[in-house]
């Protein structure tokens, strides 16, 4: 009796253990895998991306998925920005800051283990991408919403979907040769082909807009019901009363920058007025100048109704 009693005593402290061994490590949340594969982006293609994104010393450049940290790296090195790297792996940002002690710039970059779509991305003024399609998909609604417009974005292969490029470009084409490819982590060993996207974060100017103008018979009153999908504008304007409506064209907006013409009746002739500002919020500010008129520009100021505005980070 006394015996079976000392082998329960003995025995039992195991079977705590592998208890609370088993316990503590269900509890304990595992490193999330990285959902793109680390494939090295080209020295010729870095050179590009930072090229096309016009990178320079006053910019903060954040690469998404940083991997080794060369892109971030370079630009620190020869450009002077300041950069930071993000990658999910803890092996690769052990190597990005290996890296940048080796080029002498851990002044002036920092590098983090977290996942993109959790990250502050809201100092950048670059960033940059060597991700996937459906991956760019789901992270294209933080950049919009959190990325001052002007920010310039650069992916390497990899598109928005519908969001057009403002630009693109690409390093030893051979299309003939090579299918159009995708989402494939193979594209650098089986392809010489790299496609280099490049996109201005726009400002948000869905909804109406009021403003005054000079006209023949004094000040008019106009609104203007900006439709956006992206970078591309389209709306209607709406002189003083009038329920007829006049187009805008040649709408665009560049960053916070934004250009249109209207054709606006004034008598019995038609006036081309080109309109130019900058988007402050909910306030536009700029000037207005009549075609054959160069030299002559009026002030603008349009307001938005706070109630028309719409999100586009889609």
């Amino acid at each position: 009796m006394t015996k079976k009693r000392i082998q329960v005593r003995n025995i039992f402290p195991g079977f705590l253990t592998l208890f609370l061994i088993a316990h503590i490590s269900g509890a304990v949340p595992q490193q999330k895998r990285p959902e793109v594969p680390y494939v090295p982006t080209p020295e010729e293609v870095v050179v590009e991306m930072l090229k096309m994104a016009d990178v320079g010393k006053n910019d903060v450049l954040y690469d998404l998925g940083c991997g080794d940290g060369r892109i971030v790296i370079k630009a620190v090195r020869e450009l002077g920005c300041r950069g930071v790297g993000i990658d999910i792996d803890p092996v690769r940002i052990k190597e990005c800051r290996k890296n940048a002690v080796n080029a002498g710039v851990t002044d002036k970059v920092e590098f983090f283990v977290k996942d993109l779509f959790q990250a502050d991305i809201s100092q950048a003024t670059v960033v940059t991408l060597y991700l996937l399609s459906k991956v760019n998909l789901r992270l294209r609604p933080k950049l919009l919403r959190e990325l001052a417009p002007g920010t310039r974005v650069v992916s390497h292969d990899f598109g928005m979907g519908e969001w057009e490029p403002d630009k693109s470009t690409v390093i030893n084409d051979d299309d003939e040769k090579f299918p159009p490819v995708y989402d494939t982590f193979m594209l650098d060993f089986n392809w010489r082909v790299h496609h280099i996207h490049f996109w201005i974060i726009p400002a948000n100017l869905t909804g109406t807009w009021q403003w005054t103008m000079p006209a023949i018979s004094g000040n008019k009153r106009y609104s203007l019901t900006i439709e956006q999908v992206f970078q591309k504008i389209s709306g209607k304007t709406f002189e003083g009363s009038s329920a007829v409506p006049v187009n805008v064209k040649d709408g665009r907006i560049r960053g916070n920058k934004l250009e249109f013409t209207l054709d606006l009746k004034q008598k019995e002739f038609l006036r081309k007025v080109h309109f130019e500002g900058f988007v402050k919020g909910h306030a536009i500010e700029g000037f207005i100048r009549a075609e054959g008129e160069p030299e002559t520009k009026v002030k603008w100021r349009a307001e938005r109704i706070l109630s028309t505005f719409r999100p586009i980070d889609k």
